[in-house]
C-alpha cells in the first residue's frame, strides 16, 4: 500500500501536483473499491481488500488523490460552501435521491479524473478504457424494474462514456455506445447521449453559480428520463 501511494505521489509531483495535507490509509471491508475523507488538516484514504488484490490499486490511489487535490483547491465540485448552495437550489424527487447522489458523485469523479488520468490510464489509455467498459457491461446485467435505479444506471453509463470522450479514449463507432443505448431502450427512455455530453463537456474550473447551474441541468435530465 505504501509503495503504491508513494509511486502515485511521485507521478503527480512530476505533473506539478502536490498534496499539502498529510494522508493516512486504512484497508477496510467496504463494498466499493475505495473512498477518501478530507478534513481541514488531513486526508484519509480507505482501500478495500478487493482493491489491494485487484491489480488496480495504483489507479484507485490516483483517483482518490485527485479528489484530495480538488478539495485542497476548493474546486466548486468539492467545496462545502457550494454543496450548501446545491441543497438549497437543486430539487429532485425523493424517489430519485439515490440516483441523483450517484450522478452528482460522478461529477466529482470527472474532476478528480482530470488530474488522475495522466497518472494511471497508461500510455494509450487502455487501462482507463477497460475499467470503464466494465462498468457499462455490469450495468447491462443488473437492470431492475425500478425506474429511478435504471436512471441511475444510465447516469453511470453516461459518466463512463463521458469520461472516455473527455480524454479522447473512445471513437464514435465503439461498441460501448450500442451497449449503453441498448440499456436505455430496454429501460424505456433515451438519456445516455445527453448525459455523455453533460459529463464530457463540464468546464474545467466553473464558478460556484455556474457549477450549481450545471447540477440543476443534471437533475433535469434525470427527472425527465424517469418521467418518460
Amino acid at each position: 500500500m505504501k509503495s503504491a501511494f508513494e509511486s502515485v505521489e511521485g507521478r503527480y509531483a512530476e505533473l506539478g501536483h502536490t498534496l499539502q495535507r498529510p494522508v493516512s490509509a486504512e484497508i477496510v471491508s467496504i463494498p466499493i473499491m475505495g473512498a477518501s475523507k478530507s478534513l481541514s488538516d488531513r486526508h484519509t484514504l480507505f482501500v478495500s481488500v478487493r482493491a489491494v488484490e485487484s491489480g488496480l490499486l495504483d489507479g484507485l490511489v490516483a483517483h482518490e488523490v485527485g479528489h484530495m487535490l480538488r478539495t485542497e483547491q476548493d474546486h466548486a465540485s468539492h467545496s462545502p460552501d457550494v454543496f450548501r448552495l446545491i441543497e438549497k437550489e437543486v430539487r429532485i424527487p425523493r424517489a430519485g435521491e439515490g440516483a441523483f447522489s450517484a450522478a452528482f458523485n460522478h461529477i466529482q469523479d470527472i474532476y478528480a479524473d482530470d488530474l488522475a488520468f495522466p497518472v494511471f490510464s497508461g500510455t494509450d489509455g487502455r487501462r482507463a478504457y477497460d475499467f470503464f467498459s466494465a462498468w457499462i457491461d455490469n450495468n447491462a446485467a443488473t437492470k431492475t424494474r425500478n425506474r429511478w435505479q435504471n436512471v441511475g444506471g444510465a447516469a453511470t453509463n453516461g459518466f463512463a462514456l463521458g469520461n472516455l470522450v473527455r480524454h479522447a479514449l473512445i471513437m464514435p463507432d465503439d461498441p460501448l455506445w450500442d451497449r449503453a443505448r441498448g440499456f436505455d431502450r430496454q429501460a424505456g427512455f433515451e438519456v445516455v447521449d445527453s448525459l455523455v455530453r453533460f459529463y464530457s463537456d463540464l468546464p474545467q474550473d466553473p464558478a460556484p453559480a455556474a457549477f450549481v447551474a450545471h447540477v440543476q441541468h443534471l437533475a433535469g435530465l434525470l427527472s425527465k428520463a424517469a418521467a418518460a
